[in-house]
């Protein structure tokens, strides 16, 4: 019977009940924050105790609505750990966009072409514009750098090649693709 359920009928248990945790639960918070960040009005003007003042309180209701393992004892370490961590992060992403002189952040950015075999749709982490025009795509990532840099190097990047393509075919200019890890 449970094989019917499952391969017959598609039905598999729900993904509701089960809490995420390690890379798993800090990869989903580092996006729902950088998305919260580059979201927020002036987001990408803030800079030292309006910057740090914008990331304790949003670090501290994601962890509250979406991190509360986090919260509970004996897990602090982990929470110092993922605070410094995104922190770092948001400073990182800034410094780089700054000296890319990027202008245009968009998070989350539903994508969608159409290939041989049909349309595709797709959801980039990051689309992001220089003062030159020039697009590029930034798929971040919490772990696994030297995979990334591997599949890179190897042109083995398939999600961000076809987000790449999905971005061209709206602007008719092939974007430069990356990882932040």
């Amino acid at each position: 019977y449970q094989w019917v359920l499952q391969y017959t009928a598609r039905l598999n248990s729900s993904n509701l009940l089960a809490v995420a945790d390690g890379n798993q639960l800090y990869g989903n918070l580092a996006h729902r924050l950088i998305d919260r960040f580059f979201r927020a009005e002036n987001a990408q003007t803030l800079r030292g105790d309006a910057l740090k003042a914008w990331f304790s309180r949003e670090f501290a209701v994601l962890v509250a609505e979406e991190g509360a393992v986090l919260l509970m004892p004996g897990r602090r370490v982990d929470y110092e750990r993922l605070r410094s961590a995104l922190e770092r992060a948001i400073g990182e992403i800034l410094r780089q966009f700054k000296t890319a002189g990027i202008e245009v952040v968009e998070s989350e950015r539903e994508l969608g072409g159409k290939f041989l075999g049909g349309d595709l749709q797709g959801k980039a982490d990051l689309v992001v514009r220089n003062k030159m025009g020039k697009w590029a795509i930034v798929d971040m990532k919490w772990a696994g750098a030297n995979y990334y840099q591997g599949r890179l190097s190897q042109n083995r990047h398939l999600q961000l090649a076809v987000y790449a393509e999905m971005l061209r075919q709206e602007t008719g200019a092939l974007p430069q693709v990356s990882y932040f890890i």
